[in-house]
């Protein structure tokens, strides 16, 4: 169908591409695994391993490039001034931004307000590093207090993680071993789906 669809507030003349994001070095970095996206930014983890954040504002640029893991960027999360991030090496990665100038101010600032400052160029540091008790994970869920956050593993498990502790909470076997596709979070309930033909609540 083509026009205004009057519903939903949206024209279907034309469907385009707006915007392409590529990292600087794309010819080392791989295929791209896992995206996020916030007010401003994406962020975009790749087979190298490296975090790339870009702006999305005009002139959309690159701001940020980081080498967060040894192996693929499986999975991410972005809270505040954090990315959670996990990998096939079997660890979660906790990741915090700030500006470039470094003061007391940047490095405690919310994530939005960091990048939304007027400098787009920023710092990363690891300042956490949690081994996982499976090889990988492939969704990453923040609840929307940020107190607690939830991981799927290849492992067929979910578990969940103390934001402020980064300490491990509980886990529970919900699908057979590399079969959880997706994962949606609300309220304090997590819902999953696998390979298995289950969903599990």
């Amino acid at each position: 169908s083509s026009g205004i669809n009057a519903e939903y507030g949206v024209s279907t003349d034309k469907l385009e591409i707006v915007r392409t994001f590529q990292p600087a070095h794309h010819d080392k970095r791989g295929m791209c695994w896992s995206v996020v996206v916030s007010e401003n930014s994406v962020f975009a983890g790749y087979e190298s391993g490296h975090i790339v954040v870009f702006d999305t504002r005009n002139p959309p640029m690159q701001v940020l490039e980081a080498k967060v893991h040894d192996e693929i960027v499986t999975a991410m999360a972005v809270r505040e001034n954090k990315i959670i991030s996990s990998s096939p090496d079997a660890t979660i990665k906790i990741t915090s931004l700030s500006s470039r100038e470094k003061s007391a101010e940047t490095q405690e600032a919310p994530l939005q307000s960091i990048l939304n400052s007027e400098e787009r160029k920023y710092t990363s540091e690891i300042t956490h590093t949690i081994p996982l008790e499976c090889k990988g994970s492939s969704h990453w869920r923040i609840r929307s207090d940020g107190k607690l956050f939830a991981a799927s593993g290849w492992d067929g498990g979910l578990r969940l993680y103390s934001c402020k502790s980064n300490k491990l909470l509980g886990a529970v076997d919900a699908h057979s071993p590399q079969t959880i596709t997706d994962m949606v979070t609300f309220d304090n309930r997590i819902v999953c789906s696998g390979r298995d033909c289950k969903i599990s609540f």
